[in-house]
């Protein structure tokens, strides 16, 4: 049999459970262990290591839920969405849509929401550092050309708007805080929207006005200078002085966005 055949025949027997039988076709039994025996140790070996990167991905998920429920569900998305990729921290992106279809979180889809909070907190972390652009170069800029710019939140930024207060909810898990809220205090119907981003070793997360997460997501999109003082008018000077002082802008670029209409057509 080709070898590329046999990898394949056994990948698939770790992510099917009906595909063991045919897989074992090839391997040999060893003292009391039958082939699909043999082929079921590297199953459950690749399951459980997946396992335990999902729980420390997910560990708030996984204290809503409970160990039971989250295995559960846990093990079948694997097996329906195994890695493709060889970069383990690329692995479990779609895990929280994946629970949004589970009928019993119907009633529940604030722990949805929760987990998308996770994943953008572990995405932010693996997130390359950039590097700060000079802001006293503005001061060399025409109007024209302060008109056009655009400015950038870090890379690593993640902006969530929720129906559910994430924030409280996973601060509510956090044994380091001692002043974070009690769950069964919070407002489980109150949205909230959530910025998290990385700046060099530490990972920043907190929640955002409605006026701040507007301007946060017309800035991600690319708004022009122009099109955020058509947008918030006098509220412009507050929110991009906040946004400085916090640092949630990071960089800023004169380039125009092909990719945008001009202001003229």
């Amino acid at each position: 049999m080709p070898l590329l055949e046999l990898q394949h025949s056994l990948i698939a027997a770790l992510f099917q459970r009906d595909q063991l039988a045919e897989a074992a076709k090839f391997v040999k039994a060893q003292g009391s262990l039958s082939s699909e025996q043999r082929v079921g140790i590297y199953r459950n070996s690749a399951h459980g290591i997946l396992l335990d990167y999902l729980e420390s991905l997910y560990p708030v998920c996984l204290e809503l839920v409970g160990t039971e429920f989250f295995g559960r569900t846990a093990h079948s998305f694997i097996d329906q969405m195994p890695p493709t990729r060889p970069f383990l921290a690329d692995y479990g992106a779609d895990f929280a849509a994946y629970l949004s279809a589970h009928p019993a979180l119907q009633e529940m889809l604030w722990i949805v929401e929760v987990a998308k909070l996770e994943w953008a907190r572990h995405a932010a972390w693996h997130t390359v550092n950039q590097v700060a652009s000079d802001f006293t170069q503005l001061e060399t800029l025409s109007a024209e050309q302060q008109a056009e710019l655009r400015f950038q939140l870090p890379a690593s930024a993640q902006l969530l708007s929720a129906h559910s207060p994430i924030h409280s909810i996973w601060l509510a898990h956090q044994d380091e805080y001692p002043d974070k809220p009690q769950f069964d205090e919070i407002d489980l119907e109150e949205a909230q929207q959530v910025l998290i981003f990385r700046e060099q070793r530490r990972l920043h997360q907190t929640t955002l006005s409605p006026d701040d997460w507007a301007f946060l997501n017309a800035v991600q999109n690319q708004a022009t200078m122009a099109d955020l003082a058509e947008q918030f008018a006098d509220q412009l000077p507050w929110l991009f002085s906040v946004a400085m002082q916090e640092n949630w802008i990071y960089s800023f670029t004169t380039t125009p966005d092909e990719t945008k209409p001009t202001r003229n057509s």
